[in-house]
């Protein structure tokens, strides 16, 4: 076998897995959005067949060696052009699924696809109690995948790994020991605040349809092709890309609340701008896929918040949201503006403010680190939430629905995934600083003109079409020429609370 030969089976190889994968997420697509509730156990078994036959196909014996044999073509080449980096990541993808049993991907599988139904009625109706067991099922599971992986200092760095790699507890905490402490004075700042914010216009009635027409509109002008992706509802938002030109987004509606649904398809707009920005050449390969979720939150937070929220945003889109909503017509956008800008700490992670977000992600991380650590119960866990939500927002739920049940992320076994929400929103002002810099200035001209396609070209360009060439670490510091760090975070946040609050 010739090393290029080797390298093409490679490729046949991944994009085998990246099919079934896609397939995986077709049913999961139809899980939270359209399948018949009772269908849950037969959907546990189609996806369980499925993982484990993609597992399979990574444990494959020969893939050590068709890498070995492809490196010799590639070895002198540079270390993150895509065949270099698909070698790594390949490498990488066949070495960890070695590491785990068939037998336990299975029943990972299997659980948390049965979890995300027996949640989603649990969340329904308040019932810790029906879930509970699911989750400590769960997290048992997940800690036997940690110890077969392998890990330096702790199973929480094996868990991970999987979403953001080569990043560990360790240098999270470093990054929260210093993010922690300035948020805390700067919460207290604005709460201090003679600023009074009346939000009042975000409860009022806003028609579901209009809403979506809304939501749409926004969709499109910012760069989404409903070619190649659609709009759907589900209980929990998320954005799925079952194939190169198929990358669907979600949302959830209250008539009610204005903000739930526009905020949560911009955010979800900002996943699948990636997803639709990914080279389609390198589709089914790493070079073709995005390299974590960390950037991946990171350019669904720009285009939520550092976008979205943006006094040049409303001043861009205020007129047409009347159009749509004349029931705000005695609304200023100065207003507007402001609502959508109010900090106040609140017990939904999906609707936390920019600044008390932090809090939520910090909360949920230490809790898993500690179940994970031994420290803590699951059964402990909803007076654990209680407690720490208490201690760091000065809020406490009342139900479990509004607690410990919000959250879809461990009925899905993504333990690991939270921390990456906030690294998004530091990776997300990294970009941003870098961003202006490289466009001559603000970029609020451009978004107070509608121009959001310049904006998308330089993610486009900086971003996207890298794929997975580079490590995380590696991308931010090759695209802003700094590791990831909060200092650019915390500007970005006073700047953005200075103008709202005066401050």
């Amino acid at each position: 076998m010739t090393p290029q030969e080797a390298y093409e089976n490679l490729l046949k190889w991944s994009r085998e897995i990246a099919i079934i994968q896609n397939i995986i997420e077709l049913l999961e697509w139809d899980q939270r959005c359209y399948m018949p509730p009772a269908a849950y156990l037969h959907r546990a078994e189609q996806i369980k067949f499925l993982t484990a036959e993609k597992h399979q196909r990574l444990r494959l014996e020969q893939v050590e060696e068709w890498i070995e044999q492809a490196e010799k073509i590639f070895y002198e080449t540079d270390p993150h052009s895509p065949e270099r980096a698909n070698l790594r990541e390949w490498r990488r993808w066949s070495e960890r699924a070695r590491k785990v049993p068939v037998k336990l991907v299975e029943e990972i599988a299997r659980i948390t696809s049965e979890a995300g139904t027996i949640w989603e009625n649990a969340k329904k109706h308040n019932d810790w109690k029906s879930f509970e067991p699911y989750l400590e099922r769960i997290f048992r599971l997940k800690m036997q995948e940690a110890e077969a992986l392998g890990y330096i200092k702790e199973p929480y760095d094996a868990l991970l790994d999987e979403f953001e790699p080569f990043f560990t507890a360790e240098e999270f905490d470093s990054i929260v020991g210093v993010l922690l402490p300035e948020l805390k004075k700067l919460l207290n700042t604005v709460m201090e605040s003679p600023e009074n914010i009346d939000n009042s216009c975000l409860y009022r009635h806003f028609p579901v349809p209009l809403q979506e027409k809304f939501g749409r509109l926004v969709a499109r002008k910012l760069g989404y092709n409903f070619e190649a992706g659609r709009l759907d509802v589900t209980a929990h938002p998320f954005t799925i890309s079952p194939g190169p030109d198929d990358v669907r987004i979600t949302t959830r509606y209250n008539e009610h609340d204005f903000s739930l649904a526009f905020f949560g398809i911009v955010h979800e707009v900002g996943h699948a701008l990636y997803d639709q920005g990914l080279e389609k050449e390198h589709w089914g390969t790493p070079a073709g896929m995005p390299v974590s979720l960390g950037i991946h939150e990171s350019q669904s937070r720009f285009w939520e918040n550092i976008i979205a929220r943006s006094h040049a945003f409303w001043k861009f889109w205020y007129p047409s949201l009347l159009q749509h909503f004349p029931i705000l017509t005695d609304v200023s956008m100065e207003t507007f503006w402001k609502a959508v800008n109010e900090i106040k700490p609140s017990l939904i992670r999906i609707q936390a403010d920019e600044l008390t977000y932090a809090f939520h992600i910090i909360i949920r991380y230490e809790i898993e680190r500690d179940v994970l650590r031994g420290n803590l119960k699951v059964a402990d866990l909803p007076d654990c939430w209680n407690e720490k939500m208490e201690n760091y927002l000065g809020c406490k739920p009342s139900t479990f629905s509004e607690g410990v049940l919000q959250d879809v992320h461990w009925s899905a076994g993504l333990i690991g995934y939270f921390p990456t929400y906030l690294l998004g929103n530091i990776y997300s002002a990294q970009l941003l600083a870098k961003m202006e810099k490289d466009l001559g200035g603000s970029i609020d001209e451009l978004v107070g003109s509608g121009l959001f396609g310049i904006i998308l070209g330089w993610l486009r360009e900086n971003i996207h079409r890298k794929g997975s060439c580079f490590t995380p670490k590696e991308l931010i510091l090759e695209v802003t020429g700094s590791a990831p760090r909060p200092e650019n975070f915390l500007h970005y946040l006073r700047k953005r609370l200075g103008a709202v609050y005066g401050i």
